[in-house]
């Protein structure tokens, strides 16, 4: 764009460098969410259209794209319904390459899709296209994108079969269709894709990242760390990456490692909060509650809305020495009606000896088998917790055993049983 705008000073009507200007901040107007950068764009596009002499198909893709993203960033269904009008007079009046043509529909397509309720006239789009130039990128990747949205599974696999059948050399394709066997729960499947993908191209970041994902998922964190530890290579100044090999530490019990990892993470992005969060966690595990504490804290004064550290902040205070501290901090969880109590603040409540251990599970969500797994986990991890430092270990374990039996390998209070328990 700085080279566009040094020769627009000196030739403010010169057609290419509108057009180069245009597309550039019609894509940085997205990447950042501005939309009065968007117009700006789409101005430029106009004033390159008007420059050729409506000659040339190609300076209209950044004022259709412009058009059809600003519907969106600005709420105006109209800026796509012209997106439509205007791909739909080109197509009809210019003469233009296969190429171009195959790029207006595609760019008419997604005006489509953002404008109508069903994916059904913004996919003919793409199929027009597709009938023009077979390998036209934008137009397979947008179908298939299109088809997984909407539910229509065979279409999409069919369409992210056509794109890989297109481009077999090309690592995105495997990918795309490895996100689409995760979301629609066919680990192996993903897995064998985000393989390929790596294969095809070994410095693909987000593949590393999606393969470590999915190998996490399938019980696997030794291999998972292994995916993160070659993403950390390719990408070593990104800190959700030593988040994620931290977790893979965590589950296989490697403690010193995730608090290492998580470190790295803070440092990299001091302003997480869930960062200051899961390295109190780590510290928690290791029963180190007034480290812990000095986390949790953090992550609050960052964003307090993390309610859900609620429990963690009023144990690792109280396991740490300063029980008037967090009884006075949580005063007002106390002094809260009862009909306004929350899960969060139920837990809270039996960790100050306020609700009985039987009366926190009796409130398990019955409705929301999802919601009552974490709750059963987290409602066993606490009482435990509470018994093997008022009672001893022996009345903990059954509580443990039962958080255990739980599955809920995601949440923090799993990992925490699995660190009592000493099972990985």
């Amino acid at each position: 764009m700085n080279l566009a705008n040094e020769v627009l000073k000196t030739s403010p009507k010169q057609d290419s460098a509108l057009f180069i200007r245009a597309s550039s901040r019609v894509e940085m107007g997205l990447q950042t969410g501005n939309a009065a950068m968007v117009r700006d764009g789409v101005a430029d596009a106009r004033a390159a259209i008007e420059a050729s002499q409506s000659q040339k198909p190609e300076y209209y893709l950044p004022y259709l794209y412009g058009m059809t993203n600003l519907s969106m960033l600005e709420e105006r269904p109209e800026h796509a319904e012209t997106s439509i009008n205007v791909a739909t007079q080109i197509l009809d009046r210019l003469q233009m390459p296969p190429n171009n043509r195959a790029s207006i529909l595609y760019q008419r397509g997604l005006a489509k899709l953002q404008l109508d309720e069903t994916i059904d006239r913004g996919v003919a789009d793409f199929k027009e296209a597709l009938k023009i130039e077979p390998k036209h990128m934008p137009s397979l990747t947008a179908m298939a994108d299109a088809y997984a949205m909407s539910g229509k599974n065979q279409e999409a696999l069919g369409a992210f079969n056509q794109f890989i059948a297109a481009f077999p050399d090309h690592p995105i394709g495997y990918n795309n269709r490895g996100m689409f066997y995760k979301e629609i729960d066919q680990k192996d499947q993903a897995i064998a894709d985000f393989r390929k993908t790596i294969e095809v191209e070994p410095k693909f970041f987000v593949a590393h990242i999606n393969l470590g994902y999915m190998l996490m998922e399938t019980d696997r964190p030794a291999e998972a760390q292994k995916s993160f530890d070659k993403a950390i290579e390719l990408q070593p100044e990104n800190p959700s990456i030593y988040a994620l090999r931290a977790n893979a530490e965590m589950r296989q019990g490697n403690s010193q490692g995730a608090i290492a990892d998580y470190s790295k993470a803070v440092e990299l992005f001091p302003k997480n909060p869930m960062a200051h969060a899961d390295l109190g966690f780590a510290h928690f595990f290791l029963k180190q509650y007034d480290v812990a504490f000095k986390h949790f804290d953090q992550a609050i004064n960052i964003n307090g809305k993390l309610r859900f550290l609620d429990p963690w902040i009023y144990a690792s205070l109280v396991l740490s020495g300063q029980a008037q501290e967090a009884n006075n901090r949580f005063a007002g969880t106390l002094a809260k009606p009862e009909k306004e109590r929350d899960w969060i603040d139920l837990v809270t409540l039996y960790l100050m000896g306020k609700v009985e251990s039987e009366a926190l599970l009796a409130k398990v969500n019955p409705e929301d088998p999802v919601a009552a797994t974490a709750q059963k986990c987290e409602g066993n991890y606490f009482i435990g917790l509470r018994l093997s430092n008022l009672t001893g270990r022996e009345a903990a374990i059954p509580y443990f055993q039962e958080a255990l039996k739980t599955g809920a390998k995601h949440l923090s209070a799993y990992r925490a049983t699995q660190f009592e328990m000493q099972q990985f």
